[in-house]
C-alpha cells in the first residue's frame, strides 16, 4: 500500500512524519506542499471555482487536494490538510485553529475513488494547531488502511 500527501497548513509535516519511520520509502510515494491557491490549482488540479466559491479552507478544497494527490502520485491512499494555523486569519465560520483533513483512496483494484473530509478545530498556538493537524491526518490514514484489510 502506498501513501501520498497534499499539504497547505502543515507545509510538508505529514510527509516528513511518515518519512521518519524506517522503511517509509516502501510506502511514501511523495507529497506536495501547496501553500498558495495558484499551486493548489496548477499542481493538484483543485478547481478555481472551488477556491473562489468555498475558499482554500473548506471541505471541498481538502477533498480536491486529496484526490489530486492520489492522481499525481498514483498512490493507494492520499491525505490532505488545509486550514488556518493562526494566530491571525480565519473567518467567523472557520476561525484560526480550524482545519480540514481530506482523504482519498481507491475502494478496490480498478474500483471507484472514495473521497472524504473532516473539519477540525484546535485551540492553541500555531505550532500546536499544525501538530494536531498532522496527528489527525495520520489517524485518517490508519483508519483507511484498516478499512482496506
Amino acid at each position: 500500500v502506498t501513501v501520498s500527501t497534499a499539504e497547505s497548513l502543515t507545509a510538508g509535516m505529514i510527509a516528513s512524519t511518515i518519512a521518519d519511520i524506517p522503511g517509509a520509502s516502501a510506502v511514501l510515494r511523495g507529497g506536495a506542499v501547496t501553500y498558495c491557491d495558484e499551486i493548489k490549482h496548477r499542481v493538484l488540479g483543485v478547481e478555481q471555482e472551488t477556491l473562489d466559491r468555498f475558499s482554500a479552507v473548506s471541505h471541498q478544497t481538502a477533498r480536491e487536494m486529496a484526490a489530486g494527490s492520489l492522481d499525481l502520485y498514483q498512490s493507494d491512499v492520499a491525505v490532505s490538510a488545509t486550514g488556518y494555523a493562526g494566530p491571525g486569519g480565519g473567518t467567523e465560520q472557520d476561525p484560526a485553529g480550524t482545519f480540514y483533513i481530506g482523504w482519498a483512496y481507491r475502494a478496490a483494484e480498478g474500483g471507484a475513488t472514495v473521497v472524504e473530509s473532516s473539519r477540525c478545530h484546535y485551540e492553541g498556538d500555531r505550532s500546536c494547531v499544525r501538530a494536531y493537524a498532522v496527528a489527525e491526518a495520520l489517524e485518517r490514514i490508519v483508519r483507511v488502511l484498516n478499512s482496506m484489510e
